[in-house]
């Protein structure tokens, strides 16, 4: 009998996600969705060890050289379909929580509105590298309407920060349960480690005193390689959040500096079954000058051949994508490969975004054209939830009552191979013209947030003040602890210092 092979790369957000995790969450939609279909059968392939740690709670996946889980799925033709997921994971390449790194956090966040951006590349092998455009080939600038919209962002979480510390303290004493004050620091931190210049902890050994984003990229990169190595008829890589960003560098890193994020075992199996080399030396300058560092046991012509190592690949999706931000605010972590001949005619880059996802959006700065002229990517606006925010977590949860859920469409376009057709009855976002307009009036949102939170915060501090300290505030000036107003006011003001004394000293946080 023969069996189509199909790989899937899984690359996670942000998060404190644990080992395969992520990828069960996934096989678990995916399959739910194959078997709604009843002329299909399907089962799922767990790759487990006998072995474990001892008085381990459970066995152990296989997580090296086979996948860990696989679905596999029969036709009505007796046609059998393996989809076999692997992960990417690079949660634990997080910094641990102190309060050095909770400082920096909220100096950094609450300054985002005043930055320069990042826009010098300037590595070894820049020049094959352009930085995100427009459609008229202009780098974008942070203008007014960006900065305006960075600072409420920045105010809406600030106003967060003491409410969450209030629900803390209530729901332990209540019920017993442990709502961390740290939480948004352990979240949103990852984006703010995959920007800076260095560690503030120890770190990954491998990477001792580099970029945090390198640790993370070389577990990309090894994932790449493996999904390549595997000879799968045909492969997809799947990217969440932040998980985006990593996966696109992998995606359009030089094939000069690919090989320096492998060990080399893994560079011995690659060069086995792709020996090419460049036509032209790197100098001994470029090699200093490249991130990650080259290894010794590197040629000077040695690369990874993206036409080899994309041969198979034909598909990309990103959801929850904040690309776009990073190409306006870090355009230099989000470079653009010049050569994206590389990906076959069949490759497909489908970008999903909810307009409720204040993370996510259109990759309007990252359109390339692919070996089959096709332009790259796909824009789909897909309702993944009603609620501003936690749209950003369910993209691809099933659910039942939904016509053609976005999980529906994923599993047919990974098992038949075929053109993804996104389905416009299940989208949710009638037309285009409304998606700019709830696009237009996102900053209103954003306000209105900043007022509800206020008012929540004025219920809290009303509750939680005895009432002699009360007295002592209402004789103060212009200080009403009662009122939404003040906690907005205050909140401003506490943006404006942040942004306005890191932009005049030029603050990193790096």
């Amino acid at each position: 009998m023969v069996i189509t092979r199909v790989g899937v790369l899984v690359v996670h957000g942000i998060g404190e996600q644990r080992k395969f995790e992520t990828v069960e969450e996934i096989v678990r939609d995916v399959a739910t969705a194959l078997k709604a279909d009843k002329t299909l059968k399907v089962r799922i392939i767990l790759n487990e060890q006998n072995t474990g740690a001892y008085a381990a709670s459970q066995q152990t996946w296989q997580a090296d050289d086979k996948e860990p889980v696989i679905i596999e799925i029969r036709n009505a033709k007796n046609q059998v379909t393996q989809l076999a997921f692997s992960e990417v994971l690079w949660s634990d390449l997080g910094e641990p929580t102190s309060l050095q790194t909770q400082m920096t956090f909220w100096g950094w966040g609450l300054s985002l509105w005043s930055r320069k951006q990042y826009a010098d590349i300037n590595l070894a092998t820049s020049n094959q590298m352009i930085a995100p455009q427009d459609i008229n080939g202009k780098q974008p600038q942070m203008d007014l309407n960006a900065r305006l919209r960075f600072f409420w962002v920045s105010l809406v979480i600030l106003l967060v920060l003491p409410i969450l510390s209030f629900l803390s303290v209530i729901l332990r004493k209540v019920l017993g349960f442990d709502l961390r004050p740290d939480i948004l620091v352990q979240y949103l931190g990852d984006i703010k480690l995959y920007q800076q210049g260095r560690r503030q902890g120890k770190g990954p050994l491998v990477d001792l005193g580099q970029r945090p984003r390198l640790s993370i990229r070389r577990r990309m990169v090894k994932g790449l390689v493996e999904m390549s190595l595997r000879n799968y008829d045909r492969w997809y890589v799947l990217s969440h959040s932040l998980g985006t960003i990593v996966a696109f560098n992998g995606l359009m890193e030089t094939e000069e500096a690919l090989p320096n994020y492998l060990n080399e075992d893994l560079w011995r199996r690659w060069q086995y079954v792709s020996p090419k080399k460049a036509e032209t030396d790197l100098t001994d300058d470029d090699i200093n000058n490249m991130l990650p560092s080259r290894p010794a046991w590197l040629n000077n012509n040695d690369i990874v051949a993206r036409s080899d190592l994309f041969r198979n690949l034909q598909g990309f999706m990103t959801y929850g994508s904040p690309l776009s931000k990073f190409g306006l605010v870090w355009p230099a972590i989000v470079p653009v490969n010049k050569d994206n001949t590389v990906f076959n005619s069949k490759f497909e880059w489908l970008n999903v975004y909810d307009p409720t996802d204040p993370v996510a959006g259109r990759t309007a700065l990252f359109n390339f054209t692919t070996a089959g002229n096709k332009q790259q990517p796909q824009e789909i606006a897909y309702k993944a939830e009603g609620i501003h925010l936690l749209s950003h977590v369910e993209y691809l949860n099933y659910n039942p009552s939904r016509k053609t859920p976005l999980v529906k469409q994923l599993s047919d376009w990974l098992l038949t191979g075929e053109q993804f057709q996104p389905a416009p009855e299940s989208l949710g976002w009638p037309t285009p013209f409304i998606v700019q307009v709830y696009n237009n009036i996102r900053i209103l949102i954003w306000l209105v947030v900043a007022v509800l939170l206020s008012w929540i915060l004025s219920f809290f501090v009303r509750f939680a003040l005895p009432d002699s300290f009360e007295e002592i505030i209402a004789n103060i000036p212009y200080v009403d602890l009662s009122s939404p107003f003040f906690y907005i006011g205050l909140g401003i003001i506490i943006v404006l210092i942040f942004g306005t004394v890191m932009r005049l000293f030029k603050v990193t946080f790096n």
